[in-house]
């Protein structure tokens, strides 16, 4: 991945990813707290609407526990057994009837109505003016219904029956609440019969409106009361009554143990839905309220948070603009000239700009690349040098002007009869020959010691009393290696140009001697030596008329023979720039030639 497109996704996910974490986490952290702080709320109010309805329900049962110990109750359940005749007992069921019409009634004007059924299936009905909806139906037709077996096993104990509960009891036309109980007779403690009530429910729903509107800001709460079956039985809204709370919510509210809180859906609308058991026929007690209308108060706080977010995001990306773009371009800039670098392109250069760390990367690529461009320009010009130096070397390897003369040299003294200083030439020339054809480039010190050797007996034969020669070379240096014709064209230059003119007996003396890891070679001559420019054109502090020289070297043929000159580039190259050849030359006092090589033990 490029540069560029990991800034940006490490900007991403660095910068704007944690700011935009850092809204959402402290938004839902608000909601949540919000949450928790209304639900702690709405159940304090649960708590008390529903022990307001529990005790109205309480002090109805309390109603209906002196009812069924009334005189007027008992005595009419018992007349219902000792009836005379039809006309007598009709007048003494409206008799009954007023009188708990007066007597029970009038307790609480939550009554709706009252139903007594005798033992023989006599009815004594007292309702006010308020609507009624509880059927007008036989004993033997509520004996039939299904509540019936759980009114007779709770034993006198009362059975409440919801709004909506058993609409084929006691109807759907109006919100009442029906109570159903045995009636013990008081002597027997038999049951005599049983008792029916209605309630009416607006006295619950007004304990409901009154807490409707909770809160600083009055937020609008709705509440319902749920059966165990999920069905609303009254709404303080007056649209749900009779339907599933299902319909409108898929929380199990029904199920409540105690009091739960939920955040859900309700008809429509995110709602904070709470739930408290009204430990009474499994009915549950909810209230709804609308979750926007809680969250206004946190509008501010969202706002500020939502700001904060926005100016953080706008400084990230004036930073990211500004000063990661600058610094990036740069980097992709020197990485697009180094790529041209690569293909060869040396005369690429970056623009130096900036005050920064990039104006340093600048001058340093434009450094390196002047540096390469020198170091490939200097590897080219050793790689001509060698490959001129070896071009040298194989005319060095047989030397026609010299095999023609030293032939010549061969045949005078055939014609003067000299033979064993034929057999001496030829096995010197012999030597030469095999040692300049080695297959090896490098050799042992030995074989070059009598390479070297033969040339200078060679040379001896031809020049006569021109030069002497001297060695000194120890034992123990003569199986370390060197590279081969490294001794011969030295010799050679002292002969010919050291030697050139002189008129008393010219000296070469050849030592070796061991320093540290390093052999050190050393040719010594007594000719006319050479001036301070020809010294430096030969240790290459001159290089451009070296170079000429060198051409003429090669065209000169055997007088010039290899060339100081690339004698010191073979071995340079080969050993490393710590070796080679130096030169020390003062004209008319000879000159001196040192050569260090690595030391390296050699079987050839």
């Amino acid at each position: 991945m490029n540069l560029r497109p990991k800034l940006l996704l490490a900007f991403i996910a660095l910068i704007v990813a944690p700011l935009i974490c850092l809204g959402i986490v402290s938004f839902l952290n608000s909601e949540r707290l919000l949450e928790k702080k209304y639900s702690e709320q709405t159940e304090i109010t649960l708590k008390a609407v529903g022990g307001n309805i529990r005790y109205f329900f309480k002090e109805l049962d309390q109603l209906t526990d002196a009812t069924v110990t009334n005189a007027t109750v008992q005595d009419a359940l018992r007349s219902s057994r000792n009836s005379v005749n039809d006309a007598s007992r009709l007048i003494a069921i409206s008799q009954y009837e007023k009188s708990l019409r007066d007597t029970v009634l009038s307790q609480n004007p939550a009554l709706s109505m009252l139903v007594l059924y005798g033992k023989d299936g006599t009815i004594f009905r007292s309702f006010r003016n308020d609507r009624t909806t509880f059927k007008n139906i036989t004993l033997d037709m509520l004996q039939s219904h299904a509540i019936y077996p759980e009114v007779v096993k709770l034993g006198g104990r009362q059975k409440w029956i919801g709004p909506y509960e058993q609409p084929g009891l006691t109807g759907s036309e109006a919100t009442l609440f029906t109570q159903i109980r045995m009636v013990k007779d008081l002597y027997s403690f038999n049951d005599s019969g049983v008792m029916v009530i209605q309630v009416k429910s607006d006295e619950v729903d007004n304990m409901l409106q009154d807490f409707t509107l909770t809160g600083e800001k009055q937020t609008q709460t709705r509440y319902l009361i749920l059966n165990q079956d999920g069905l609303v039985m009254i709404d303080s809204q007056h649209q749900l009554e009779g339907q599933l709370a299902t319909s409108q919510v898929s929380l199990p509210l029904q199920h409540t143990e105690r009091y739960n809180s939920y955040r859900a859906i309700f008809n429509h609308e995110d709602s904070l839905v709470s739930a408290y058991n009204l430990d009474r026929s499994g009915w549950v007690l909810v209230s709804v309220k609308s979750w926007q209308s809680l969250t206004s108060e946190n509008v501010r706080f969202v706002q500020w948070i939502g700001g904060i977010t926005l100016l953080c995001l706008i400084f990230a990306i004036l930073f990211n603009f500004y000063f990661v773009n600058p610094v990036a371009k740069a980097i992709i800039r020197v990485v697009r000239k180094m790529r041209l670098v690569e293909q060869g392109m040396l005369d690429i250069r970056v623009p130096t700009t900036g005050k920064d760390e990039t104006l340093l990367l600048a001058r340093s690529f434009n450094s390196m690349v002047e540096r390469i461009s020198r170091l490939l320009g200097e590897v080219r010009t050793e790689q001509e040098r060698k490959q001129h130096a070896e071009m040298m070397l194989m005319q060095a390897q047989i030397k026609p002007h010299f095999l023609f003369n030293t032939l010549e040299s061969i045949n005078a003294l055939a014609a003067q009869n000299e033979g064993g200083k034929i057999m001496q030439m030829v096995r010197r020339l012999s030597i030469l020959l095999r040692t300049s054809m080695h297959h090896s480039e490098e050799i042992t010190v030995r074989q070059e010691i009598e390479h070297v050797r033969s040339y200078l007996e060679i040379q001896k034969y031809r020049f006569e009393e021109l030069f002497s020669y001297e060695l000194d070379i120890p034992d123990e240096a003569l199986d370390d290696t060197i590279l081969k014709l490294t001794l011969q064209p030295l010799v050679e230059n002292s002969i010919q140009h050291g030697f050139e003119g002189i008129n008393y007996a010219g000296l070469i003396h050849i030592s070796v001697k061991h320093e540290d890891a390093y052999l050190i070679f050393t040719i010594t001559d007594n000719g006319i030596g050479m001036d301070e420019a020809a010294l430096k054109r030969v240790n290459g502090l001159d290089p451009a008329p070296m170079r000429e020289l060198d051409l003429s070297v090669a065209e000169q043929g055997e007088r010039r023979g290899l060339g100081l000159h690339n004698v010191a580039d073979r071995l340079r190259i080969h050993y490393g720039p710590r070796c080679g050849l130096m030169m020390c030359s003062y004209e008319g006092f000879g000159t001196m030639i040192r050569i260090k090589i690595p030391r390296s033990k050699g079987g050839l």
